[in-house]
């Protein structure tokens, strides 16, 4: 049903939790995981800082990336897990959309904070906005009670 399952993560806990899903899935149907991460130039809310940030330091957080996610692919390739890794720059819900379209996904699994009405206008939410955006299916785990602590990309 499914050979092609897109996991973006964040390199928090809660984004993890779409793992187990998925894997499932994946054995059921002998599919391929893709684990995506988008890195995002920490100052990019502010453009004009943006000319002060090193290329060096969007380029040191594309490699913590990117050996994050072959962590990850490792433990599941040990699972039997067919697994490729893939991280790229810019905005990460422009990333997953434009990656699952090029790339024909079947389906996107991602984790959700779960958050609803206005701390959800508030603070927006990436995983909402692939879903309603996307043509394809997505699975959104739910996870209300994490504290999670996205990885530090600095060496």
């Amino acid at each position: 049903m499914f050979s092609k399952i897109l996991v973006p993560l964040d390199g928090s806990s809660l984004s993890e939790k779409a793992l187990d899903p998925a894997v499932e899935m994946a054995s059921k149907n002998d599919s391929e995981i893709i684990l995506l991460e988008a890195v995002q130039d920490s100052l990019v809310a502010v453009p004009e800082a943006r000319y002060h940030v090193p290329p060096k330091e969007v380029y040191r957080s594309a490699v913590m990336s990117m050996k994050y996610l072959r962590n990850i692919a490792s433990r599941l390739r040990m699972e039997g897990i067919r697994v490729r890794c893939h991280v790229l720059e810019g905005d990460p819900c422009s990333s997953i959309l434009s990656y699952a379209h090029n790339e024909d996904v079947d389906v996107i699994v991602m984790s959700t904070h779960g958050r609803s009405g206005l701390s959800r206008m508030v603070m927006g939410s990436v995983a909402s906005k692939v879903a309603t955006t996307t043509h394809r299916p997505v699975v959104l785990v739910k996870d209300f009670h994490s504290a999670s602590k996205v990885h530090e990309h600095a060496a």
